[in-house]
């Protein structure tokens, strides 16, 4: 079983700080989190964004990533960087959490089913025959026809 994962890693001086910090005081170095590679992890302006949340569910999806030794950066984002998460989550801190391509697709696995153990009606309401509707996890416009957020990756239903 792995640990709760509640802070991050400088992968210079092995520091461990709180989901709040995106870089190490001492060595100014952007962090990682627990099972990354730290020798050779991307910043997340090179990574792929699986989901904005407040930090309850980016701290399950973390832990599900780290369970699998799933490199992945966890970093604190604004209002105004997640206006959609905002809009859903209100006043909650947000984070991000960002994954190489190689993770993504079971970065976005673990995702589903935490959304659906955090809101059953985010799997359990498909989308209807109209010409798009918003995302309920980030409230971005998803054509009817598909069955994937192309922003978030949330997938609906069927």
């Amino acid at each position: 079983m792995s640990e709760e994962f509640d802070h991050q890693i400088c992968p210079s001086c092995k520091g461990e700080f709180t989901l709040a910090v995106t870089r190490c005081a001492e060595c100014d170095v952007d962090l990682v989190a627990p099972g990354a590679d730290p020798e050779d992890f991307p910043p997340a302006s090179e990574l792929i964004l699986v989901r904005v949340a407040p930090e309850p569910w980016i701290e399950a999806l973390s832990e599900a990533l780290s369970g699998r030794e799933a490199p992945h950066r966890v970093e604190p984002l604004s209002a105004e960087e997640a206006p959609e998460a905002a809009a859903r989550f209100g006043t909650s801190p947000l984070f991000g959490i960002y994954v190489r391509a190689a993770e993504e697709a079971v970065a976005r696995e673990f995702d589903a089913a935490i959304a659906a153990q955090v809101d059953p009606q985010i799997q359990a309401e498909p989308l209807s025959d109209g010409e798009s509707e918003p995302c309920p996890a980030c409230g971005a416009e998803v054509p009817a026809e598909v069955s994937e957020c192309p922003d978030c990756g949330l997938t609906f239903g069927v």
